[in-house]
């Protein structure tokens, strides 16, 4: 009885070191991929890297975050067709995203499955942060870049015909968000510095 109690005995301590130790790896690979992202984005808030590594961006693959909100666009009525997708990959090319680097394999995936709407809550909060930072011209010459393409994929013709050429209720809804983004906090007072964004909304109705 001795024997085989010392057997359960190792057995369990065998089976709690594993445990331990896989415990430990998880720690240290989390630990070293949001100090690799954090490198990456130029920033260590944990509540903007943390919901990231969540997501399963890392640094190989996060440039594929500047797509988001074209994502969200093209996914708001729950589809995605053959326009859009063709319309993507073009913005994938333009934002120089490798289709076989790890971005462009993770923007297949989502190509493929709707992304959860968390996606878009991450690059907002990203976007906001790196906003505070960015010269106004790189501000703008991002929000500009993600406005045309987003724009793009919200007139496809097969879409405008659909629905009468205006947008839908949660195309509008990307939009708002896009535009609260990337709004500084002298933007917030001024409606003058709205720009293109609140002329491709204006051009949608």
């Amino acid at each position: 009885m001795a024997d085989r109690e010392k057997a359960l005995e190792e057995a369990f301590f065998r089976k709690e070191s594993r445990r331990l130790l896989t415990a430990m790896r998880t720690r240290d690979t989390r630990h070293a991929q949001f100090e690799a992202l954090s490198k990456v984005l130029g920033l260590r808030d944990a509540r903007i890297i943390d919901p990231l590594l969540d997501l399963g961006l890392k640094e190989e693959s996060v440039t594929a975050l500047v797509m988001t909100p074209l994502i969200a666009v093209a996914w708001a009525d729950r589809t995605l067709d053959r326009e859009e997708c063709r319309c993507l990959l073009e913005a994938e090319k333009d934002f120089g995203i490798d289709p076989e680097s790890e971005a462009g394999q993770l923007l297949a995936v989502w190509l493929d499955h709707r992304p959860h709407s968390s996606l878009m809550d991450a690059w907002f909060s990203y976007v906001s942060e790196l906003c505070t930072v960015l010269e106004p011209t790189e501000r703008a010459r991002l929000r500009d870049d993600i406005v045309s393409w987003s724009w793009r994929i919200a007139h496809l013709v097969e879409k405008s015909l659909l629905r009468g050429g205006a947008p839908t209720s949660s195309e509008r809804a990307v939009f708002a968000r896009i535009e609260e983004a990337f709004r500084s906090e002298g933007d917030h007072d001024s409606k003058e510095k709205s720009g293109v964004l609140d002329q491709a909304i204006s051009s949608m109705s």
